[in-house]
């Protein structure tokens, strides 16, 4: 983005203001950026400080807001302009009018008018539209949260709490608010390196153990009735606890499926079988450490491999 004016707020020494949801809501807090995860892609996250909030205690912590305007791989995908003020002033004035509820109450009737006139589209409702698909990543990934509950902060980071951006430029638009203004979630923040640096960061005599590590929470997600369409070596956090003693995280959840979304467990179980959330990991990781690491699969995905006639063995999965 060339123009001053389109440059993300998102930026290390910069501050932003937040609407607290939930337990603590009705609280704002400012959150001083301290480092932002870029590219931005599918939503924008950074690690930030908090102040004048009851979770100022916790530290350094991990926001990750949906905010379409700056989710640079989202308008990628959906062929939307670059984002601009301008573009953001009518969308504005479109929600105000009701223009944004009433194209998102189409989406969510599965009104199929609303996404295959895409082509016909204006800025406004492009934006509506990426606002929704916002809305649905960010109730996805923290239905996840709520659903992994006693494994936060063991298996994956623990969820502080959720979170509203202000970006309003028109008090009327406060009504609108929910098509407006970004969603996000705060996070524990979890120091380490990605697994897909394990050779860089950790001795090879480790790698066999942490592969397998990965692999473990890898099922134990799956076990709850999550199916995970982005499992990715980047996916995963690795820290050092002490002299070759490893723990593993994994992050981002907002393109998971749920089992109640499934007509039965044959067709869950199909999902899983093709998806290979597993082999996400240990083909790849086999592959890529040749012969630092051995993928063993699992008696539960070899079941999944016959019971669906996976004669070749399944898709080998690629890194990203």
């Amino acid at each position: 983005m060339d123009s001053e004016g389109t440059k993300s707020p998102y930026v290390a020494g910069g501050t932003i203001s937040i609407q607290l949801r939930g337990s603590f809501e009705g609280q704002t807090a400012e959150a001083t950026i301290l480092k932002v995860f870029e590219p931005f892609t599918l939503s924008c996250a950074m690690v930030v400080r908090l102040s004048c909030s009851d979770l100022a205690s916790k530290g350094e912590m991990v926001l990750k807001i949906f905010d379409r305007r700056f989710a640079s791989q989202l308008r990628e995908d959906q062929d939307a302009s670059p984002w601009t003020p301008d573009i953001e002033k009518e969308y504005h004035q479109f929600a105000i009018e009701g223009g944004a509820s009433s194209f998102t109450a189409k989406l969510n009737s599965k009104d199929e008018t609303a996404t295959e006139q895409a082509d016909t589209q204006n800025d406004s409702q492009t934006e509506a539209f990426l606002q929704h698909l916002m809305s649905e990543s960010y109730d996805t990934e923290v239905e996840v949260y709520n659903t992994l509950k006693d494994i936060q902060g063991e298996y994956i980071p623990q969820l502080f709490a959720n979170i509203t951006t202000p970006i309003a430029i028109d008090t009327q638009a406060s009504t609108a608010s929910p098509y407006i203004d970004p969603p996000g979630i705060l996070l524990q923040y979890i120091t380490g390196f990605e697994l897909t640096d394990i050779a860089d960061c950790a001795p090879k005599e480790c790698w066999q153990s942490i592969g397998e590590e990965s692999i473990r929470i890898v099922n134990v997600i799956g076990d709850r009735g999550i199916l995970n369409e982005d499992v990715k070596r980047r996916n995963f956090i690795v820290q050092k606890q002490e002299e070759d003693v490893y723990k593993v995280f994994m992050i981002d959840f907002a393109l998971c499926l749920f089992r109640n979304e499934f007509e039965d467990d044959a067709e869950w179980d199909q999902r899983k079988a093709m998806q290979d959330e597993e082999g996400a990991v240990g083909y790849v990781m086999q592959g890529k450490l040749k012969g630092g690491f051995t993928y063993h699969r699992s008696a539960r995905y070899e079941q999944l491999d016959e019971d669906w006639n996976m004669e070749d063995g399944p898709k080998r999965p690629r890194d990203g």
